[in-house]
């Protein structure tokens, strides 16, 4: 035992008998390490003439007449137990949301300066956390989830260490996430889209499902989401419990609740005469169906009559001319129900029918771009009173042949029309007609190639051109320019490789395509004549004629090849000489042979070449004539379209040559211009 008297500390101990001594040991720790006081005494007690400001450990042991001692006794403290803390809160094993700052609270004392909060992951206390306040509150953020104990002590005003106070525990728990509402969804969904809120010091989640009340299971989900497959009709309730890092769930959350519901039927046709007959589709795992029928009076509709069935269609009892509408529900064998079927819309009419309404714009089936409006027109009936326009299965009523629909939602929307005539005559119902806002999925690919230029065009699954796609174009083992959109189709320009044989990749969104492209060589070997004028100095110097043969080169594409130019051409002049009028005149026969490159550009083609002339010179100047043979250059550029089985070619040329004799110096050339018509083998 302990106690203080007069700035002392006085110890007692049980004499034991026979004992001659006692020898006491004072220490700071409990191991006896640091030992502070050690001696002997023949009494039973021992004044300690100090006040510790810590806490100490003592032990006595005894000694018989013949110095021989015992064991020591077991360990007590020395204490400064008027410095210790009392605890408020949390109270002992109270819990405390995992993330948010626990706060401690003491009982306040004058006799403290400074308190001091221990925390321990064990109760032992073998390793622990300390916190120090000159307050007695404690705000100790990011405990870690599990059990935590915490003792006090306290320094007092002469700076003396309190021993530990009562050891007490709080619990950190993970918090229950709050989840989000699911929509009942029809059965034969591939999954459920389940989710929750994230939890702070959660490291995973656990997700407890039940159906009708029963199988409940459970699921491991790492993250804040899973998707539930949700196999059969029913209602199902769920619910999640975060779990901590060392595998511990917190609460559960409380209970969301969907429905799954057995789809609705969709209504197929209506068979109307003096009965209707009704049908529907036929639903996955339906025991029966409900079939309501309605018909449209001045106060709403109506109830005509209903059944239970187990057929997909139905024939209704003798019904009087007016306007009817029917929907259905599906049943199964525990007695789930679906949604009713969107509700649909026929007439028993009076009389013989009226003229069959056609459309006249749009003529067929319409991509639009999103946001745009579409004027319809059809054909107008005689005896009719108005028409009913049905858009997406709603119906309306239009008194003229035309109409604006309002602004459409992205996706597919189904038109038809009919007249209505007088004591509910009706026409039939005109052929049905979509339009897609937006960019329908692309279902095919037509593949063009013009030349070196690929053309491909995206259609959806009903064949119509998708103009809003953007497809990734690629070619395997050339090269491919960027994909521009002209006249309904992607055009790019592709390079073959050195093969001539490639692989077309169109990639949009899921669809995938490849086609194998094969280059289409130039033909080996051209014929072409050509009419023209040559102009030298300014002046048309006479009309030119021009015959040529090409070979291609085996290579390159065949775009380099030989061309042999043979042409004709004459050109006279006078000139006064004293008086005298000289006439002077030449005939010249071309001939040249060029290197030339032809590069196709769709149905045009460009070419460039240069190559040696020699041009064969008849001169006669009055009563004189010569022949001269002048060496030159000809350099020429042309362009030509397919027409027909040949090409349609437009021609400049430039050819250089000189006369230097006797009889005359000029310029024997100039720029010649000619259009001719040449075929290719």
């Amino acid at each position: 035992m302990s106690q203080a008297q007069n700035a002392r500390i006085v110890l007692r101990w049980k004499d034991v008998p026979g004992a001659s001594a006692y020898e006491l040991q004072i220490a700071k720790d409990p191991a006896f390490v640091e030992i502070v006081l050690q001696t002997r005494t023949t009494g039973a007690g021992y004044r300690w003439e100090q006040l510790p400001t810590t806490t100490h450990w003592w032990r006595v042991r005894s000694f018989d007449t013949e110095s021989r001692a015992s064991e020591w006794s077991q360990p007590r403290t020395i204490a400064v137990d008027s410095a210790i803390p009392t605890p408020l809160k949390p109270g002992d094993g109270q819990t405390v949301p995992c993330g948010a700052s626990v706060t401690f609270e003491l009982e306040p004392s004058a006799l403290i300066k400074e308190y001091i909060l221990e925390l321990a992951s064990t109760s032992e206390f073998n390793s622990f956390r300390t916190v120090r306040s000159a307050t007695p509150s404690f705000e100790v953020p990011g405990l870690n989830a599990g059990t935590w104990w915490w003792r006090t002590r306290g320094v007092d005003l002469k700076s003396r260490t309190s021993g530990p106070g009562p050891v007490r525990s709080v619990a950190i728990r993970v918090g229950a996430p709050k989840l989000k509402q699911v929509a009942d969804v029809p059965l034969g969904t591939p999954q459920v889209q389940l989710s929750w809120s994230e939890v702070s010091c959660a490291k995973s989640y656990l997700v407890e499902a039940t159906q009708d009340g029963r199988d409940k299971v459970s699921f491991p989900v790492a993250g804040l989401s899973m998707g539930f497959k949700a196999g059969v009709a029913g209602d199902y309730r769920w619910r999640v419990a975060s779990v901590d890092e060392r595998g511990s769930p917190g609460e559960f959350s409380a209970d969301s609740a969907f429905k799954v519901r057995l789809p609705a039927p969709n209504g197929r046709t209506e068979s109307v005469g003096l009965r209707a007959e009704l049908s529907w589709s036929a639903v996955v795992a339906a025991t029966g169906y409900r079939v309501e029928l309605l018909r449209t009076g001045p106060k709403g509709p109506e109830p005509v009559a209903s059944a239970n069935v187990t057929a997909t269609n139905w024939r209704t009892p003798e019904l009087p001319p007016g306007q009817y509408l029917w929907r259905v529900t599906t049943k199964d064998a525990l007695g789930h129900t679906s949604a009713p079927s969107e509700p649909r819309t026929f007439v028993r009419a009076a009389g013989a029918p009226l003229a069959t309404v056609t459309w006249v714009s749009p003529a067929g089936d319409l991509v639009l771009a999103p946001g745009a409006e579409v004027d319809l027109s059809w054909s107008d009936v005689a005896e009719r009173k108005d028409f009913e326009l049905e858009l997406d299965g709603v119906s309306r009523r239009v008194g003229k042949p035309s109409f604006r629909t309002p602004v459409l939602a992205d996706g597919a929307h189904a038109l038809r029309v009919r007249a209505v005539g007088e004591g509910y005559r009706m026409s039939p119902w005109s052929e049905p007609l979509e339009l897609f806002v937006g960019v329908p999925a692309v279902a095919s690919a037509e593949v063009a190639l013009v030349g070196e230029q690929v053309r491909v065009r995206l259609l959806d699954a009903r064949g119509r051109a998708v103009q809003g796609a953007t497809p990734k174009l690629s070619v395997r083992d050339g090269a491919l320019g960027a994909a521009e959109f002209r006249d309904e189709s992607w055009q790019a320009q592709w390079t073959p490789p050195a093969s001539g044989s490639d692989v077309l990749v169109i990639d949009e969104h899921a669809f995938h395509f490849e086609r194998p492209l094969e280059a289409v060589n130039d033909p080996m070997f051209s014929v072409a004549a050509r009419a023209g004028g040559i102009f030298s100095g300014g002046a048309v110097a006479s009309p030119t004629v021009l015959v040529s043969f090409g070979a291609r080169l085996p290579f390159l594409r065949r775009r380099l090849g030989v061309e042999l130019r043979v042409g004709a051409y004459g050109a006279g002049s006078a000139l006064d000489v004293g008086g005298t009028t000289l006439q002077g005149r030449a005939f010249l026969m071309p001939l040249s042979v060029l290197a030339a490159w032809n590069q196709n550009l769709g149905a045009y083609q460009l070419k460039a070449g240069a190559g040696f002339a020699l041009q064969l010179a008849w001169l006669q100047v009055g009563r004189d004539a010569g022949f001269q043979a002048l060496p030159g250059l000809e350099v020429v550029a042309g362009l030509s379209r397919r027409v027909g089985p040949g090409r349609v070619e437009l021609e400049l040329s430039f050819l250089y040559g000189r006369v230097d004799n006797a009889l005359a110096r000029l310029n024997a050339g100039g720029l010649a211009v000619r259009v001719g018509y040449g075929l290719d083998f």
